[in-house]
């Protein structure tokens, strides 16, 4: 273990998360829609590469982990606050949006199409496999930036039309989405160490074979979850929100609760 503080797992989480926020407001300011993303990555990846380097795959995973949490820290705030702009910056916002919202008001999820529901997500999850092997986790980094900022973004319009803002904050992360995104980046970063080995970087085989079983473990658990919840869970949500008021991405006239009941 280093000595320096500087060098410590706990350094990292705090790099990786000051990170998210940094790229994410660098990348906005840019006020381009693909810009955003690429400057998210960057800082993303430099944070993984050097943890990778100095304390092993696992940290690595988890300072990633932190970026996405700084990123979403930031965004949701700033997405919050300047609709207009976010449907302009933020690639697929809109049409993310609005077939969230369509699930909220008609209870309809993925229960009713499960084999659909299931080719989809195996697709992804080969797609995001492949960019990750092929690029030491780069273009998977930057798949997660443009997956996080759209999702950030639907979440920050439910935050608006919240009217029990309570209920929205504990549930406009969907459960299944949060172990999503953990399970990519655990996968993400499995996948990275055949080139980093190949350049020398070093890194924990079994360390990285961990990573991988849980991720595909977290993938498994994300269908279940989905597939089951997803309708009661829809309801809850849209009985919390004034769902007029969020498909104008505006905020909502009803008065404002923080009631969880």
């Amino acid at each position: 273990m280093p000595g320096s503080w500087a060098l410590t797992p706990p350094y990292f989480l705090v790099f990786g998360f000051v990170s998210g926020i940094a790229g994410f407001r660098l990348g906005w300011r840019t006020g381009h829609r693909f810009a955003l993303p690429l400057v998210q990555t960057m800082l993303g990846w430099i944070g993984f590469l050097v943890a990778w380097t100095i304390v092993g795959p696992a940290w690595a995973a988890m300072t990633v982990l932190a970026w996405a949490a700084g990123t979403s820290a930031a965004s949701i705030y700033v997405f919050f606050r300047q609709p207009k702009e976010t449907d302009a910056r933020v690639i697929r916002a809109a049409p993310y949006r609005e077939s969230m919202l369509a699930w909220l008001r008609t209870g309809e999820g993925p229960e009713r199409t499960p084999l659909v529901m299931l080719t989809q997500h195996a697709r992804e999850a080969l797609w995001y496999t492949a960019a990750a092997v092929a690029t030491a986790n780069v273009a998977s980094i930057a798949m997660g930036a443009v997956l996080l900022n759209y999702m950030n973004a639907y979440v920050a319009t439910l935050l608006r039309a919240a009217t029990r803002s309570g209920v929205v904050l504990l549930l406009g992360w969907n459960v299944w989405s949060v172990i999503r995104v953990v399970a990519y980046v655990l996968i993400g970063a499995a996948a990275a160490y055949p080139i980093l080995t190949l350049s020398h970087r070093g890194g924990d085989a079994g360390a990285a074979g961990r990573l991988a079983v849980l991720g595909a473990s977290g993938i498994a658990v994300d269908v279940v979850l989905k597939l089951v919840l997803s309708r009661s869970y829809g309801r809850l949500l849209a009985r919390a929100v004034d769902l007029t008021a969020a498909g104008k991405n505006a905020s909502t006239d009803v008065p404002v609760a923080l009631d969880l009941d």
